[in-house]
C-alpha cells in the first residue's frame, strides 16, 4: 500500500491523503445508527456515508396508585 499525505498551512491545503491499494478504516460513532436506511455512494474516489441515527424509544411513566 501506498500512502501520501500534505499538510500545509501557509499555502492553503491543511490536509490532504491519499491512498493507493486496499485500505479500511473504522470509527466510532456517538448514537446507533438505522441499519436498514443506511446508503453509501462511491463516486470518482470518495465514499459518502448516509448514517441516519436511529429513532429514541421514548419513555412511558405509569402511575402506580
Amino acid at each position: 500500500m501506498k500512502h501520501e499525505k500534505e499538510v500545509m498551512n501557509g499555502g492553503t491545503v491543511l490536509r490532504a491523503e491519499r491512498y493507493y491499494g486496499k485500505i479500511q478504516r473504522s470509527f466510532t460513532l456517538g448514537q446507533e445508527v438505522d441499519e436498514a436506511a443506511a446508503q453509501a455512494k462511491y463516486n470518482d474516489g470518495v465514499l459518502e456515508l448516509t448514517l441516519p441515527k436511529k429513532a429514541v424509544a421514548t419513555t412511558k411513566r405509569l402511575a402506580v396508585h
